[in-house]
């Protein structure tokens, strides 16, 4: 959305019927006239709401913020995709209702268990990209997603943040499926905190927390490729990888295979580097707009280059050609280590702007935020087409 979640505006944006719907299946606001109360005066319902139990305003509050954040296009084509692996078209079914949080708000009353599972896998797709980590040299198998080996997994994530970090007493696992790609979300437990601030009869208090942090695998067995979003250095990324492998594919993991390294990018230091695309995915115009490159022999020393993202296609290597003229340093004597690509396409939702922008970082050996969005995969497709990402 544009604006911030804020509950008088969330409440103006939804249909009276649909408030109705939801408060009347949680038993309260039963004194609301709603029949006769007009679209937009929000005032009789926020302050009956404001009126309820502290837990049962806090409960409403993270259902209004959950569907908030699929009130978008991209929520709505998360949800329709959702849909598919339920057997549903709701395709057809939103196509009835008006307005992205009206169509996210219906999908939370009428398909729940839908809506739940999308509104994980929509989170995930918001992860820092900087945290996540791709390889390519996995076994192609069909993962166990048993409740025995979920629980393989989760035991062996806490042990191991229990014997290098102090914390992972406990760790949940739950897995999704988006099409080919199985998600694994782990759930370890974070270090004990302290609440400070007051219960719920406005008491002044303190209150031990245990809350939990975030490591997700992504694994895909038709490529044999695993993302992997979790905090923390090289090794500790490929030890998770390796616990993965054992839980749920029951394989050990070799040292990875220079040669699989996903992502190679000297390319795109060449001024005549082409980004072909097939004229069916609307592509209108591909641009680099950021290149970082190491010195050979000295991979610490980095120069960082950036155009506007308004401009010529050639812009950034004039920028490059300038800047090493004058430090008397041949392409040859650099690597690209990082660049951020920027791809125009067509929008065929029918719903904003005539084109669509994606703009992405991909980072050599293994990193690239791309996600799963429709826009996102057709620039994933396009990496390998240009010899970015190996086959």
């Amino acid at each position: 959305m544009a604006h911030d979640y804020a509950p008088k505006l969330f409440l103006r944006q939804v249909r009276n019927a649909l408030l109705k719907e939801y408060f009347a299946a949680r038993g309260e606001l039963a004194s609301i006239d709603w029949d006769n109360l007009k679209e937009t005066d929000v005032d009789p319902v926020y302050t009956a709401w404001q009126a309820l139990p502290e837990d049962k305003q806090e409960e409403i509050e993270q259902d209004f913020r959950d569907i908030y954040d699929l009130a978008s296009a991209e929520g709505t084509r998360t949800l329709i995709e959702e849909g598919r692996f339920h057997g549903l078209d709701l395709g057809a079914e939103l196509d009835e209702v008006d307005g992205f949080i009206n169509k996210a708000f219906h999908v939370r009353l009428k398909h729940k268990d839908v809506f739940d599972v999308a509104h994980i896998l929509d989170r995930a797709d918001h992860l820092n990209g900087r945290y996540w980590r791709k390889r390519k040299d996995m076994p192609k198998k069909q993962p166990n997603v048993s409740s025995a080996a979920l629980k393989e997994l989760g035991d062996a994530i806490g042990a191991y943040y229990r014997e290098n970090q102090g914390r992972g007493k406990w760790c949940r696992v739950e897995t999704y499926r988006r099409g080919s790609r199985h998600y694994f979300f782990a759930y370890p437990k974070d270090y004990t905190d302290t609440f400070i601030g007051y219960d719920d009869s406005g008491r002044f208090e303190r209150r031990r927390q245990n809350p939990a942090f975030e490591v997700v695998f992504v694994y895909d067995p038709t490529d044999g490729t695993l993302d992997l979003y979790a905090q923390g250095d090289k090794d500790l990324k490929q030890d998770l990888q390796k616990l993965f492998a054992r839980s749920i594919l029951q394989e050990e993991l070799a040292e990875e295979n220079r040669n699989s390294v996903p992502y190679e990018l000297n390319g795109l230091k060449n001024r005549g580097f082409a980004f072909p695309t097939d004229p069916a995915d609307g592509v209108t115009e591909v641009r680099v707009r950021e290149l970082r490159l190491s010195i050979v022999g000295n991979e610490r020393k980095r120069i960082t280059f950036e155009v506007p993202p308004k401009g010529g296609r050639t812009d950034i290597h004039d920028l490059v050609q300038q800047a090493l003229h004058e430090q008397r340093l041949p392409l040859t004597m650099v690597n690209v280590t990082s660049a951020v690509i920027q791809m125009r396409l067509n929008n065929g939702s029918g719903n904003g702007r005539a084109e669509k922008t994606v703009s992405f970082r991909i980072a050599a050996p293994d990193s690239c935020n791309l996600k799963d969005k429709p826009e996102h995969m057709v620039a994933r497709k396009y990496l390998k087409a240009w010899g970015l990402e190996r086959v």
